[in-house]
Parts: C-alpha cells; structure tokens; sequence
C-alpha cells in the first residue's frame, strides 16, 4: 500500500513538473500545424517542432514508473534530470545564437544549409536519430519551408514509428507543394497534349511518402487515396502502378487490379511481380 502511494506521488510530481515547464516555455501545445506553418516566423515553426518532440519525451516518467518500485527513484531522477536538461540547453543554445549572430543571407545561407543536411544525412544513417533530428530542426530555423529537412524529419519519425508525427510533417510537404503547383499543358510520349502541373513528379513524391505512412498505419482508405492520386499525376509510372496493385489487391478491389496488372504489363513487361500479381488477383 505504501508502495503504491509512494509511486502515485511521484507520478503526480513528475507530472506537475513537466506541466509547468512545458507551461512555462512554450504556451500553445500544437504539432506541426499545417494551415499556419507556411505564414509563420522562424522561431515558431522550429518551436513547433520542439514541442511535439517535448511531447513524445516526456512519456519517459511514466514508462520509468511501470518498470517496478526498486529502480524507480535513481532513475526517474536521472532520465528527467538529463531530459530537461538537454531541452533546456537546446532552447538556451537557440536563444544565444539568435542574439548573437547576424542572420545568413544569399550563398552563405545556402552553404549553411548544405553543410546541415550533409550532417544530418550522416546521422541518420549512423542511426542517431535524435541529434539528426536536432540538426533539421536547425535548418528549418535558418529556412521554414526546406522540404528536404521536413522530409528528414518524417523520415526519422517513421523509423522511430513515430507514424503521427510523419504523419502530420509529410501534411505540410504536401501544402506547400501544392501551393506552389501550376496548370500546365505538355505533349505526351504519343504526342498527345494533356493538362498537368508544374511539379507532378514532386506531387507524385509526396502523395506516396503519405500513403506509405497510413499503408503503416493500416488505414488502407487513405493509402488507396494517396497512391490514386500519385498515380493520376503519373499514369504511367511502373511504381505508381505497382504500389496502386498492391493496396487494390489488400481492399480486394478485383476489376481495378485486373486493369492495372494489364497497365503494368505495358508499360513494363519485364517486372518480375507480374506473375505473381496474376495469380493473387484470381483468389480475390
């Protein structure tokens, strides 16, 4: 009985004081928010980011809690200690360089941002994910609408299975291409004029990182949105075929995976799935 009372408490205080410094240092608790982040300065878009990150940590108290009474106290002192201590520098360091440096301009900017992402690119693929992630956000501050960095960012959160994070990043890729998208008229490979957009293949790009994120999420409506709509930028794309096959097979869509496979077949006879697109399409 003391025990558990002993551990309620320290839930609670752990608590009220994550409450109170979350309170404290950034007051609205929002993720990314793809209908402002567009518009917004600097410091909020990256403060965003730093608050869903918050966010995700501070679970840390009560995962410490569940392990049991012994080991409890050393470590939620400890990890808490070292968590608020490494936002706390973090916030420290971004406010310090923001009253000391003057902000980069032209091919200064441009090699600042270089020299991040080829650090950043580093990280990830020595798996350390967070200081990766750290080194994005900096690019964000130095360029708020950098896909590149946000698309860094989603990838991270979706090795980390972070899916509501991608999720909500990949969001905003995808606003603020189509933003920029215009109406264009081009000539197919038959000569043929058709309608499309300025930026099909990176529409193409996002609509697929999005319904690669729900197909983990098993939300297959929205996967089956996504990879449609890549596949109407593209309708010729081997890819986009083969991903548009997979998910018709999964919702048992048969009439759409028999038109597709024969699409396939088309465009690249040589795809080594076809065969095996043929056989799972006559069990549906």
């Amino acid at each position: 009985m003391l025990l558990n009372i002993i551990l309620i408490s320290i839930i609670v205080i752990s608590l009220g004081v994550i409450i109170f410094l979350i309170g404290r240092k950034i007051p609205k608790l929002k993720a990314l928010d793809t209908e402002t982040v567009p518009e917004s300065k600097t410091a909020e878009t990256r403060n965003r980011i730093l608050l869903a990150r918050m966010k995700r940590k501070t679970k840390i108290g009560k995962e410490i809690v569940q392990k049991g009474a012994k080991p409890v106290f050393g470590a939620i002192k400890n990890s808490l200690a070292k968590f608020f201590k490494k936002i706390y520098d973090l916030e420290k360091k971004y406010k310090k360089e923001a009253e000391e440096k003057v902000p980069l301009k032209g091919k200064d900017l441009d090699q600042k941002i270089k020299t991040y992402l080829q650090e950043a690119e580093a990280l990830v693929k020595a798996e350390k994910y967070s200081d990766a992630e750290k080194k994005y956000i900096e690019i964000v501050s130095l360029e708020p609408k950098n896909l590149i960095a946000y698309r860094g960012l989603a990838h991270i959160y979706q090795e980390q299975k972070e899916y509501k994070q991608a999720l909500q990043t990949l969001q905003f890729v995808l606003k603020v291409i189509v933003k920029e998208s215009r109406s264009v008229t081009k000539k197919d490979d038959l000569g043929r004029e058709i309608k499309t957009v300025s930026n099909a293949s990176e529409l193409v790009e996002a609509h697929t990182d999005l319904g690669q994120i729900y197909e983990l999420m098993n939300k297959n409506e929205k996967t089956f949105e996504h990879y449609e709509k890549a596949l109407q930028f593209q309708p010729n794309n081997p890819r986009n075929l083969d991903q548009m096959i997979q998910i018709g097979i999964i919702v048992k869509n048969k009439s759409l995976v028999i038109d597709l496979i024969k699409r396939l077949e088309e465009v690249n006879p040589d795809n080594q799935k076809l065969k095996d697109y043929q056989e799972k399409v006559t069990e549906l």
